[in-house]
């Protein structure tokens, strides 16, 4: 049992409430207790009391949308590699060689800095081969997460990313019934990697998979601006129609919808994970196109994602919410659109809904898992402290998260990742990364020249 006493509480629970001198028990992994300090009573003595005076308590962020594997060539697209060469002339010839070694390294160079920053659980974008290998990396980082597999059917490329229909269906089967059998708090998806990649078939097929196991299902859609002609163009409506729509679907980018598009999405309570730094990087049109706060005021469930190493090039969920919170505010021209609880809830009560995990996560409230961040308020983002929401989006950085509990267990205890060696996973990184850009026969030196 483990009581956090006297800090101040950002539950974004039923009644959003904000607790000045409030305490947490968590007994074992479930939240038992929150409320004012005075009203918090143990029934027995805690195995550990945190004196929360000097910090600020939230719930875990929910990152809906993740590239693991990319982060171990995280930076290498430089600025004038236009991004309809990225898969093609990069990232195609990298995932060719990946080993399984790689993508173990990748997601615990990922999680690291997740854990780091506040994330406590996160969605991959389906773009594992050795999934069993990066759910055991985020057993091992303590993480609760949903891994797909590397699915489409249309694409050509190196003889692995090559496979039919059927044999992307065997697979994803083959997946969720050896990831989801597994105990822990790895679970796995249907994720498809959309962009014009999927058939028909293989988008029927997946969402068939999803309800025969009982889980969810996604890709990413309606992402790229339509002049650059590509094939991710496919209406929302053509998709209702093919009966894949529902409140397991989770769809990935959303930038280009009308008014139609929006009350579907409502209407058949599909998810939409909001990727912003991504979108920036890879000129989406977020700010003059994107219409997120028109899909949350349309009753859409709306979350954020990271996306990827050379897309936003972090998993900071801090970051993600400073941007959102402010890019819509400068484009519409109006400082009251998308205000800082409405983006807190995106990063957390609404992820955990995209991910159907409303009921286990998201919040600080009793019978739900503890996966709580600690923020050190004596850094100089926290003071004074006035309005704990404004400080949490518009000023806290990832350097004042001091721990992070997930499912009641320490990650990061007082600034120390406490479930792997922190250090030996930076150096395997940067070995890796140089031995598979070499096997991938990418000609970087006069672009990099300092890489030894």
């Amino acid at each position: 049992m483990i009581l956090i006493e006297h800090g101040t509480i950002i539950t974004v629970d039923a009644e959003r409430r904000l607790l000045a001198d409030g305490s947490v028990l968590v007994d074992g992994g479930e939240i038992v207790q929150v409320g004012p300090a005075r009203n918090v009573r143990p029934p027995r003595v805690p195995d550990r009391v945190i004196d929360a005076r000097n910090l600020v308590v939230a719930p875990g962020f929910v990152d809906t949308h993740v590239h693991l594997s990319e982060h171990l060539n995280r930076g290498l697209l430089l600025d004038d590699i236009p991004v309809d060469r990225y898969l093609p002339d990069w990232l195609i010839p990298l995932y060719s060689v990946m080993t399984a070694e790689d993508e173990e390294h990748a997601a615990l160079l990922a999680g690291i800095e997740m854990i780091r920053t506040g994330t406590t659980t996160f969605c991959e974008a389906g773009t594992l081969f050795d999934v069993s290998a990066v759910a055991g990396a985020v057993d091992r980082l303590g993480m609760r997460a949903i891994l797909g597999r590397w699915t489409w059917d249309l694409e050509s490329g190196p003889d692995r990313m090559r496979q039919t229909t059927a044999e992307a269906l065997r697979a994803n089967e083959a997946m969720l019934e050896t990831i989801n059998r597994r105990s822990g708090l790895v679970r796995a998806w249907p994720l498809l990697l959309g962009f014009g990649t999927c058939s028909e078939e293989l988008i029927r097929g997946a969402k068939a998979l999803a309800d025969q196991h009982g889980v969810g299902w996604g890709m990413m859609h309606l992402a790229s601006h339509p002049s650059r002609r590509t094939r991710d163009r496919l209406p929302l409506a053509t998709l209702d129609g093919w009966g894949v729509l529902g409140p397991r679907t989770k769809l990935s980018h959303m930038v280009y919808l009308d008014d139609a598009d929006i009350s579907l999405l409502a209407r058949r309570s599909v998810k939409v994970s909001h990727c912003p730094t991504a979108g920036l990087k890879h000129i989406k049109g977020l700010a003059a196109h994107a219409r997120v706060p028109e899909m949350i005021a349309g009753g859409v469930c709306v979350s954020l994602g990271g996306d990827s190493g050379n897309g936003s090039n972090h998993f900071d969920m801090l970051r993600m919410m400073y941007l959102v919170a402010s890019i819509y505010k400068d484009a519409r021209l109006d400082v009251g659109v998308m205000p800082p609880e409405t983006v807190l809830e995106m990063a957390t009560r609404r992820g955990a809904e995209s991910l159907l995990m409303e009921r286990e996560i998201g919040s600080i409230e009793p019978g739900k898992r503890a996966d709580l961040v600690l923020y050190d308020r004596d850094v100089p983002e926290w003071r004074p402290l006035l309005n704990p929401l404004n400080n949490l989006i518009y000023a806290a950085t990832g350097s004042s998260v001091r721990s992070v509990m997930i499912d009641g267990r320490m990650v990061l205890d007082e600034g120390r990742i406490t479930t792997v060696d922190e250090r030996a996973v930076y150096a395997r990184v940067e070995t890796l990364a140089r031995e598979q850009v070499r096997r991938a026969g990418l000609t970087i030196e006069s672009k990099w020249p300092w890489l030894p």
